[in-house]
C-alpha cells in the first residue's frame, strides 16, 4: 500500500460555489485571492514527517487524561476521585473551547516570514514540555486541574498549525490515506505510551518522559514549507471579527453545520461509553478482586492495548479505501455505527470477557471513523481563508462533548441502571451520529 498515492487526474474539489472574482472585473485593481486549493500530491517524507509531529501531540495528550490524571486524582482524593476526575476535565474541555477558535484565527493571519502555521507548532511544543513537567510535580487536584487547562491550551496552539495543513497541502483525493497514517498515533498512541510510562516509576518521571515527545513536532515544523501569507492578503484581525467566526451559516454552509452536528453527537457516545472506564473496571468489575496481583491499572492497560492493536488495524485502510472509492459518508456511517454497537455488550453483560469484546468492536469502528471522518470535514470546510479557525470549530465537536460528559455521566451513573444505562446511552447517541452524516450532501 503505497503511502503517497499517484496523482489523481481528477478536477478538483472546490470548498465553496464559484463566485465571481473582483480581480477579473473591469477597472478594479487585482486583489489576491483566497488560498488555492492543492493540487499536488504530498510524499512518503512528508507524510512520515506529518506522522511524526501527530505522535508529538497526541501521545503526551492521551497518556495523562487517560491513564496518569485519573491516577493522580485517586491518590490525592481517592474518596471524591469521580467528582474531581469530572472537574480536571472539564477544566480542559473550557480551555480548549476558548482557546482553539482564537488560536485557529490567529494562525490563518499569521504573516511571519516563517510562514502561518510553523510558529504555532513551535511556540506550542515549547509550552506543551513546559506543561508536562509543571504536572508531574502537582499534590493537589487544585494543581492538577490548572495542569490540565494549561496542557489543553497548549495543544491547542499546536492545532492552530497542524490541523490546517491537510487542507493547506494536501490535495482532496489524497486526505484519507493521509489522515489515516496521521491518525494512527492517535489509535495507538496509548498503548504504546502505557508501555512507556511503565519504563519508570513515579508521576514527576513519567510525565518528564513525555515531554520528550514534542520535539517531534519541532521536527516537522523546521522541515516543512510554509509559504509566509503576504501582508496585503491577511484580512484585519477584531474581536468582531473573531465572534463572528463562532456564526457558521446553516443556509450557506449546510453540510459544514451536518458534519459536526454529527462530530459532536459521536464525541458525546465515545466519552460517555470510555471515560470512566477506569473506575468501571474498580467499582464494577472489582478487577484486583477477580484476578488477585494485578492492579486495576493492569487491567486498563490490557482494554486499551486490545482496542489499540483493533483501531490501528483499520485506521489506514479506511482512510485508504475512502480515497479509492471516493466515497466518505459511508465509511463514516459504519464506522460510527459499529462504535455504537460496542457499547451494548458492556450494558447487556459487563464482564471482563465482554469488556475485551467491546474493545475489540469499538476499536475497529472507530479506526474507520477516525481517519475518514476528518477528511470528510476538510472537503466542507466554508472558506479557504479561514481553514485552521474553522478547522479548530470542527475538531470542539470532539472536545466540547467532554465539557457536557461528566455532569450527564454523574446523573446516568446516580439513577437506575448506573453504568448499565451509561453504556446504553452512549450507543444511543453514537448511532445518531452515524446517521447524521447522511445529511451531508455536497460529499459522496
Amino acid at each position: 500500500m503505497s503511502l503517497a498515492p499517484e496523482r489523481s487526474e481528477q478536477p478538483e474539489r472546490s470548498e465553496q460555489p464559484e463566485r465571481s472574482d473582483p480581480s477579473e472585473q473591469p477597472g478594479r485593481p487585482e486583489q489576491p485571492g483566497p488560498p488555492a486549493e492543492p493540487v499536488r500530491p504530498v510524499g512518503r517524507g512528508w507524510i512520515t514527517l506529518y506522522v511524526l509531529g501527530n505522535v508529538g501531540l497526541f501521545i503526551p495528550m492521551l497518556v495523562p487524561t487517560t491513564l496518569l490524571l485519573p491516577a493522580q486524582i485517586a491518590e490525592i482524593d481517592p474518596a471524591g476521585k469521580v467528582g474531581s476526575y469530572a472537574w480536571v476535565s472539564v477544566m480542559g474541555a473550557i480551555s480548549g473551547i476558548v482557546l482553539a477558535p482564537l488560536a485557529g484565527a490567529l494562525s490563518d493571519r499569521t504573516t511571519s516570514r516563517f510562514g502561518r502555521r510553523r510558529p504555532w507548532m513551535a511556540v506550542g511544543a515549547l509550552i506543551y514540555m513546559a506543561v508536562l513537567v509543571f504536572l508531574g510535580l502537582q499534590t493537589t487536584v487544585g494543581g492538577v486541574a490548572v495542569g490540565s487547562f494549561a496542557l489543553s491550551a497548549a495543544c491547542m496552539i499546536i492545532g492552530a498549525g497542524l490541523s490546517p495543513v491537510v487542507p493547506d497541502q494536501v490535495p482532496a483525493g489524497q486526505r484519507g490515506v493521509v489522515l489515516g497514517w496521521a491518525t494512527a498515533p492517535q489509535a495507538g498512541g496509548l498503548i504504546a505510551g502505557g508501555l512507556l510510562i511503565g519504563l519508570v516509576t513515579g508521576f514527576s518521571a513519567q510525565y518528564l518522559l513525555l515531554a520528550a515527545f514534542p520535539l517531534l513536532i519541532l521536527l516537522f515544523a523546521a522541515t516543512m514549507k510554509d509559504p509566509p501569507l503576504p501582508v496585503r492578503q491577511r484580512e484585519p484581525f477584531s474581536l468582531r471579527t473573531f465572534l463572528d467566526g463562532y456564526r457558521i451559516s446553516p443556509r450557506e454552509h449546510p453540510d459544514f453545520i451536518w458534519a459536526m452536528s454529527s462530530r459532536f453527537a459521536m464525541g458525546l457516545g465515545y466519552g460517555l461509553g470510555t471515560l470512566y472506564l477506569p473506575y468501571f473496571l474498580d467499582d464494577v468489575l472489582h478487577y484486583e478482586e477477580l484476578f488477585p496481583g494485578r492492579s486495576t491499572d493492569d487491567g486498563l492497560l490490557i482494554v486499551i492495548g486490545v482496542n489499540s492493536v483493533a483501531t490501528v488495524s483499520t485506521v489506514v485502510f479506511g482512510g485508504w479505501l475512502s480515497d479509492r472509492l471516493g466515497r466518505r459518508r459511508m465509511p463514516v456511517f459504519l464506522g460510527g455505527l459499529t462504535m455504537a454497537v460496542a457499547a451494548i455488550p458492556l450494558a447487556l453483560s459487563p464482564t471482563w470477557t465482554m469488556t475485551l469484546v467491546a474493545a475489540v468492536v469499538l476499536g475497529l469502528g472507530y479506526g474507520v471513523y477516525l481517519s475518514v471522518d476528518t477528511a470528510l470535514i476538510t472537503e466542507v470546510l466554508p472558506a479557504s481563508a479561514d481553514r485552521s479557525k474553522d478547522m479548530a470549530l470542527a475538531n470542539l465537536m470532539t472536545s466540547l462533548p467532554y465539557v457536557l460528559v461528566p455532569p450527564i455521566a454523574s446523573v446516568v451513573l446516580s439513577g437506575p441502571g448506573g453504568y448499565r444505562s451509561l453504556f446504553l446511552c452512549s450507543a444511543a447517541l453514537s448511532a445518531v451520529g452515524a446517521a447524521l452524516v447522511w445529511k451531508v450532501r455536497g460529499v459522496r
